[in-house]
């Protein structure tokens, strides 16, 4: 909201300096971004009168202009301005002062030097709105008040300071430059003066003139309308221009300027139709039908449905109802009878029309913060009374005024016993009354609390707490002594959840892996890109893999089971209605497709060490409800890391992926997982797995495997690449920092290894749980050390070495004892599984 001080002093006094004030509206929780002085460059620039207009003698198109500009001095420019007439007040600019240079492809600010124009020196210029920065208007010389006195510094004639608020949305009252005006009173202890409406009624009554009916009252409580015949559409006074400029809007024609004008005082968007194009005398507020379509007054033709309120005659909609109006019913020049609309509509109904339709305007933007419904009659007849004054006509007699739903202002009850409470100091109800007198509000004394109707722009003003700060606000926060907290502080509340997450980061920081996060919303081609350049996202529900990958998913098997919990992309996805570019359209129902392109990125600077993780969020749609919401851990990293060595770098497997991803399940201390071959396209077929919670409902918690190539390709990832997923919400649930403590064994372990040859589609956990159970309760631990396949170990078949730790925790095992379980080891090995030993 850019707020004109000169303006603001029509209103208020405002005795303080700008930057003072700029002070106090900041610190009373109204942020002023910015001020800066219109005129504070016009050095050398003075008030002019025009004493002679000659022709220059060598050009026909310019004129030599004689200027007085005060205590007999004069001066001749040319120009080429046709505007002028002798006796005109005009802006003079002497060389050295500082204007904009217009003839340059973007405008700035030069010097202006003396220069000779065909053969005539000219040592100033006289200039146009443009020139000094007060607007577009650069078709001729902007013409002065006629009672402006010559020699008078155009910075006292014109200049302004203007003061941009930064507002919060619940402020909609400082949207108006009487809101502004009431904070500022009242802040400064100063006098308000709000402008009355007052006018002749003498021409038909507005009621018999137009039939108004509201359809929908729930999206259009109150409409309201007044109607002026006999106007002339024409420029706007030089005031009304002015101070339109100074908010930042183009004067465009006495009525329209109006409208806009009431606007920014009273903070009530209205707008003009011309009456005699309104059809059947009727104006009816109803809901847009399906397909319907509106040509507007910027030109487009928008479609329509039925979500839009639109205001139409008895034959179709005329205007967007709070965005914006139509071309068939506009002002034009050949306009001579108006009809003036001011109405309140639902604040949802408008935001959704702006967003839909792309239309954002002064007036939605007011709408969609909800204004009072006590507004649009004031704000009606300023503006009928303005027209009057400006356009002429005669207004009817009365306004139409369609309230289905009447409603009153709140009515607030305040004791200083919650003044107290909540501001922590004792203020009498005297003290507190003429602070919220001050804001506008309306206090009397009822069974020893204060009844308060507040001003009914102050829509953010609804129960006692909301006046409590309002008090506050007036005292200054250094009013408010600072005191120590008393009594016992309440017990600090622990989100468990955060916990476990503040765990997982460094867990995985830890091993070396960095912290990504990466926007919820993504792309179809994005989600479509993980199947690969064989498979896509086609379409609403459309899973498309390679045939013999799909056919795999007929029946409920595991990978069908990876698919629906960690990348559904058969589901279609969450779509945004308004995407702000189609890199975010939808919502991601996987974070593999960001994994995998943060992946790439990091890549393309960096040979090694390139592990990612997120704890993210992803969307699935459900029926008449919003998205469900799943927690998933994920995380990718690139081909190699750095060795132990000086600059050593070590390549990267499933078996160091799934050494990262058993970390995490043990700092959870979730155990009984399982790992399970799997097959699927995201995946290599030999080197991925599923994680599984074994049990009589078996869940799967996880995955983790080498990214197929194919779909490494569609993310421009030219090496190898690993991915882990966690389902959190089951993580979660599972976890438990319950920990089992054993005291430090008092007898030395014996470690011995053991090599087998067994087929490849033999799981090492299966290998691993079989030495568990033979060697009870003797067998410590057992690690898998070495993993070989090729020459001499045949076709078909897998070396795995482990090594085994026995201890007992009463004595020292002898090398007998070993022997015997390690030998009933190896047979359990040999017999169940097939192993062949090796040396």
């Amino acid at each position: 909201m850019k707020v004109s001080l000169k303006w603001l002093r029509s209103y208020t006094p405002v005795s303080v300096p700008a930057a003072d004030l700029a002070h106090r509206l900041t610190m009373a929780g109204t942020e002023v971004v910015d001020v800066y002085h219109v005129g504070e460059t016009w050095n050398n620039v003075y008030v002019g009168e025009v004493t002679a207009i000659e022709p220059h003698p060598n050009a026909d198109r310019l004129r030599l202009v004689t200027v007085n500009w005060g205590d007999g001095r004069s001066i001749t420019v040319v120009t080429g301005a046709p505007n002028l007439s002798v006796g005109d007040k005009v802006p003079l600019a002497l060389a050295g002062a500082m204007l904009i240079d217009t003839h340059l492809p973007t405008p700035e600010l030069r010097e202006l030097k003396p220069a000779k124009l065909r053969g005539i020196v000219s040592e100033g210029m006289v200039c146009s709105a443009k020139e000094l920065g007060l607007g577009e208007d650069h078709a001729g010389i902007l013409i002065l008040d006629p009672e402006a006195r010559p020699g008078t510094p155009l910075a006292d004639e014109l200049g302004d300071t203007i003061l941009d608020l930064e507002l919060t949305p619940n402020r909609v009252d400082l949207l108006s430059m009487i809101g502004v005006a009431r904070e500022v009173s009242a802040l400064l202890e100063e006098p308000l003066t709000v402008p009355s409406a007052e006018y002749s009624e003498s021409g038909p009554n507005a009621a018999s003139s137009i039939d108004v009916r509201i359809v929908d009252p729930e999206l259009c409580p109150r409409y309201t309308a007044s109607i002026i015949r006999g106007v002339t559409i024409t420029q706007s006074p030089k005031w009304l221009r002015d101070r339109l400029t100074a908010a930042g809007l183009r004067p465009i024609n006495n009525v329209v300027d109006v409208t806009n004008y009431v606007m920014l005082e009273w903070g009530q968007p209205l707008h003009a139709f011309d009456y005699d194009k309104i059809r059947g005398r009727e104006i009816i507020v109803r809901r847009a039908g399906d397909g319907e379509t509106l040509t507007l007054l910027d030109g487009s033709v928008r479609l329509l449905n039925s979500e839009n309120l639109v205001i139409a005659d008895a034959r179709e909609a005329i205007a967007i109802a709070g965005v914006m109006g139509g071309a068939d019913s506009e002002v034009t020049s050949t306009t001579t009878n108006l009809l003036i609309e001011s109405a309140n509509f639902d604040a949802v109904s408008v935001r959704r029309t702006s967003r839909s339709l792309r239309l954002h305007t002064d007036a939605a933007y007011r709408f969609e913060r909800g204004l009072p419904r006590q507004l649009p009659v004031p704000a009606l007849r300023r503006a009928t009374e303005l027209l009057l004054e400006v356009a002429g006509g005669v207004a009817a007699t009365g306004i139409v005024d369609v309230y289905p739903r009447p409603s009153e202002l709140p009515e607030i009850f305040l004791t200083t016993a919650e003044v107290k409470r909540i501001l922590g100091i004792d203020l009498s109800p005297t003290r507190i009354a003429t602070l919220l007198e001050r804001l506008g509000c309306q206090v009397s004394r009822e069974d020893g609390a204060l009844s308060v109707t507040p001003p009914m722009q102050r829509t953010d003003l609804n129960i006692p707490a909301d006046l409590c700060e309002e008090v506050a606000r007036l005292l200054t926060y250094d009013e408010i002594p600072s005191t120590l907290p008393i009594g016992r502080q309440p017990e600090p509340t622990v989100n468990e959840d955060w916990r476990w997450y503040d765990t997982l980061r460094e867990t995985l920081a830890g091993l070396g892996w960095t912290e990504i996060v990466s926007y919820s919303l993504t792309s179809r081609e994005r989600l479509g890109r993980l199947m690969g350049s064989e498979g896509k996202l086609a379409g609403p529900g459309s899973f498309m893999a390679p045939a013999e990958v799909a056919s795999g998913y007929g029946s409920f098997d595991l990978a069908h089971e990876v698919t629906a919990r960690f990348v559904p992309l058969d589901v279609e996805p969450v779509t945004l209605v308004n995407p702000l570019t189609t890199d975010g359209e939808c919502l991601r129902t996987t974070a593999l497709g960001s994994q995998l392109e943060a992946l790439r990125n990091n890549l393309r600077v960096a040979d090694r060490d390139v592990a990612l993780f997120e704890l993210a969020r992803t969307y699935l749609p459900r029926v008449n409800d919003l998205p469900e919401e799943r927690r998933r851990l994920t995380g990718a990293s690139g081909a190699y890391r750095s060795g132990p060595g000086w600059g050593e770098r070590l390549p990267n497997d499933f078996f160091w992926l799934k050494g990262i991803v058993e970390t995490v399940f043990d700092r959870l201390s979730i155990s009984g997982r399982e790992y399970r071959p799997l097959t699927h396209p995201i995946f290599h077929p030999a080197r991925s797995a599923a994680i599984v919670i074994p049990g009589p409902n078996e869940r799967l918690i996880g995955v983790l495997g080498e990214i197929e190539a194919d779909v490494r390709t569609a993310f421009d990832i030219d090496e190898p690449a690993f991915a882990f997923a966690i389902d959190l919400d089951l993580a979660l649930s599972l976890a438990t920092r319950q920990r089992v403590y054993e005291p430090i064994p008092r007898f030395p372990p014996v470690v011995q290894d053991l090599a087998v040859i067994v087929g490849s589609d033999v799981a090492s956990a299966r290998i691993e749980e079989l030495a568990r159970e033979t060697g009870m309760p003797l067998v410590k631990s057992i690690d898998l050390f070495d993993v070989y396949q090729g020459a001499p170990i045949p076709a078909g078949k897998i070396s795995l070495g482990y090594r085994i730790t026995y201890q007992a925790p009463d004595r020292t095992l002898t090398d007998q004892e070993v022997a015997r379980v390690h030998h009933k080891i190896e047979q359990a090995l040999v017999g169940e599984l097939g192993a062949q030993l090796r040396g």
